[in-house]
């Protein structure tokens, strides 16, 4: 009893020999501890405890929290609880790699916002049209289920803004559209139909960008046939994606950091 009041002093944790008592036999009633009653004092066998099971070497952290509601222990309990999610999850952050690739665009990329004549147009940089890394972010998160990877995972994905070279000049098109369907709601929820003047992007425009991805997600070799996959089968780029005809189809994926962080 004077070892175990003595190792919860050494934790910070102040313990008295009943609390102790108290949580011994909780942990016997469990099945983890059984009374040793082979030593004796004069003839008077003393009350030991040991470990029942061999194939224990340390209770699970639920058990821990049966040995005692004493707060001063309440520190060494949460970094066993924090230790035991770190290795389920694993550390992904040390093992990402960098991809630069390039796009070239195939149908309708439309824009996204209405300037003060009410076009719908792409976000610029200046002159130079841009997608910020959330526009990537998106049309990612959309088609992760192709690949048999959850939209949840796309916090582990890293993006940057896109930069665009356009191959000739914007056009303007129009749409009928409707508040369901186009994204373009009324107050009420209703009406907001008619049609509805967007900037496109001139087909075979090239947009390029960088990724960086947990080797454990996607390996670095099937990245650039996921990115095929997503152009093909996925949904579509720009806004309004969902009636969009706008795609991007991959047309050069480099590898340039096989590993972004190292120990080393």
């Amino acid at each position: 009893m004077s070892e175990i009041i003595a190792k919860i002093e050494s934790w910070g944790g102040t313990l008295t020999e009943k609390q102790v008592q108290k949580s011994a036999e909780n942990l016997r009633m469990r099945g983890i501890l059984s009374i040793d009653l082979s030593e004796k004092v004069n003839g008077v066998s003393i009350k030991k405890y040991k470990m029942k099971s061999i194939k224990l070497a340390i209770p699970e952290v639920a058990q821990l929290k049966d040995i005692s509601d004493n707060p001063d222990v309440k520190p060494l309990i949460e970094e066993l609880d924090r230790s035991k999610k770190t290795r389920k999850k694993g550390l992904k952050t040390f093992d990402y790699y960098v991809a630069d690739v390039i796009f070239r665009t195939k149908g309708q990329v439309q824009g996204f916002v209405p300037d003060t004549e009410g076009v719908v147009r792409h976000y610029r940089n200046g002159e130079a049209v841009i997608f910020h890394s959330y526009h990537m972010r998106n049309w990612f998160r959309a088609n992760l289920p192709l690949v048999n990877r959850a939209s949840s995972v796309i916090g582990d994905i890293k993006f940057t803004e896109t930069e665009v070279t356009l191959e000739g000049d914007c056009v303007v098109i129009e749409k009928y559209v409707t508040n369901i369907d186009s994204g373009f709601h009324s107050s009420h929820g209703t009406g907001g139909r008619g049609s509805r003047k967007i900037e496109c992007l001139p087909e075979g425009s090239t947009l390029k960008t960088s990724f960086a991805i947990p080797r454990d997600l996607i390996e670095p070799g099937k990245f650039g046939n996921v990115l095929g996959i997503f152009g093909k089968f996925g949904s579509g780029f720009g806004g309004g994606a969902k009636l969009s005809t706008g795609r991007l189809v991959p047309e050069e994926v480099t590898i340039v950091t096989e590993k972004l962080f190292s120990e080393d």
